[in-house]
């Protein structure tokens, strides 16, 4: 007579009719390619003007919201938080752990 086997426990069960993902990273890639891509705007002389005045008048510590694009995933982000940091070297503003460079910002209220 052969040795009687343990009963699996339940969780260890469902776990063999847990989706097997055959070829790695392929949902990834699925996500990736579904993601629409938005060309960036160009900005009229006017709307540059604004956004340069506006940026010489905040001040570190200020809660704003920026809308800007965002290169690598080629889309417009919506960005709300307080200024940690103005770099006019690097011509750049961080919204608490987001690093915005001027060129790319769209809209600031």
């Amino acid at each position: 007579m052969g040795k009687i086997r343990a009963k699996m426990p339940p969780c260890q069960r469902a776990k063999q009719f847990a989706p097997f993902d055959a070829v790695v990273g392929l949902r990834q890639a699925l996500k990736e390619k579904e993601k629409i891509r938005v060309d960036r705007k160009e900005l009229s002389n006017d709307t540059i003007e604004e956004i340069n005045q506006i940026l010489k008048n905040l001040k570190i510590g200020e809660t704003i919201t920026i809308i800007w694009y965002e290169v690598i995933e080629q889309n417009y982000t919506k960005t709300t938080g307080e200024i940690t940091n103005i770099d006019v070297n690097s011509k750049s503003i961080t919204i608490e752990n987001c690093l915005i460079f001027f060129e790319d910002i769209y809209k600031i209220f």
